[in-house]
């Protein structure tokens, strides 16, 4: 599955899977650790769990099932 993919699975675009960027499914917060990586099971990027601050990799297909957000903040005024 290539990341392109990633839009038409219902998941958060790519430009949104950047390093350090943070994505929420509504009851977690993770941050995102590593930029997409291919390898033999596929493409996977390695996202923080705030909370536990366990961090795992996810598939494209997990992502997607997780139905994700960008978490975006606002700059000081």
């Amino acid at each position: 599955m290539a990341l392109s993919q990633l839009r038409r699975l219902g998941g958060v675009p790519p430009e949104e899977l950047a390093p350090d960027s943070y994505l929420t499914d509504g009851e977690r917060l993770l941050r995102v650790i590593s930029h997409f990586r291919a390898d033999a099971d596929g493409a996977s990027t390695s996202l923080e769990d705030c909370l536990t601050l366990e961090v795992r990799p996810y598939t494209l297909r997990e992502l997607s099932a997780m139905e994700l957000r960008a978490v975006h903040t606002r700059a000081p005024r």
